[in-house]
């Protein structure tokens, strides 16, 4: 059974150019929960679905659409920890996995990336690389073109969430340094998608 998100509400928001100046990456967590509420702004800014034609928040060379989000929930008031799935036709979250032992989180990455562990959650940027990749074949370089892609797509994607988070006063990093079959077994993801990203989203710690 999938779990329904709140309609994302736009309400006052600061201007683009305030968001783009005040944009910085945010390695520090407070131990406080988010709210379902401000999750669902988060998907939809990434992934959800913007017209009536199926378009969506972040562009996609030849609508292919080849980007899904893995969330790990930690801190989401509402929300059991655990893993889900974003569902950007229904703007809605299916519990793919349970919680996840302490400490396996932060062994995603390379190095000591302790802002894994402490974030609300985790968006784990996932895509279908081979139906990119098969689907541009003929672009030269053959078998590059639709990996270059996706990897532009997930940075359009990166970008749309820091600046949603900016303007919500929260902080957010992107991490790219992680271990891939690491990442593949704790987001639970089958064998056709491939992780692009992970962001670690959370209040702010007021150091």
């Amino acid at each position: 059974m999938n779990l329904e998100l709140p309609t994302p509400e736009s309400g006052d928001s600061a201007s683009l150019v305030d968001s783009i100046a005040n944009r910085r990456s945010c390695r520090e967590y407070a131990e406080a929960a988010l709210s379902i509420d401000v999750l669902s702004l988060l998907l939809w800014s990434a992934q959800g679905i913007t017209g009536s034609d199926g378009k969506r928040a972040t562009p996609s060379a030849g609508g292919l659409y080849p980007l899904f989000l893995q969330i790990v929930v930690q801190r989401v008031s509402g929300l059991e920890p655990g893993i889900y799935e974003y569902l950007p036709d229904t703007h809605s979250l299916k519990r793919v996995g349970d919680h996840i032992p302490e400490g396996a989180v932060g062994k995603l990455g390379i190095g000591d990336q302790p802002w894994l562990e402490e974030a609300a959650f985790v968006m784990g940027v996932t895509a279908k690389l081979g139906d990119a990749v098969k689907y541009f074949e003929s672009q030269p370089p053959q078998g590059e073109r639709g990996a270059r892609y996706v990897y532009m797509e997930t940075g359009a994607l990166a970008q749309n969430v820091h600046l949603q988070c900016t303007d919500l006063g929260i902080g957010c990093v992107l991490v790219a340094g992680f271990d891939d079959l690491k990442a593949k077994e704790t987001l639970a993801l089958p064998s056709n998608l491939e992780p692009t990203a992970l962001l670690c989203i959370g209040p702010k710690r007021n150091v």
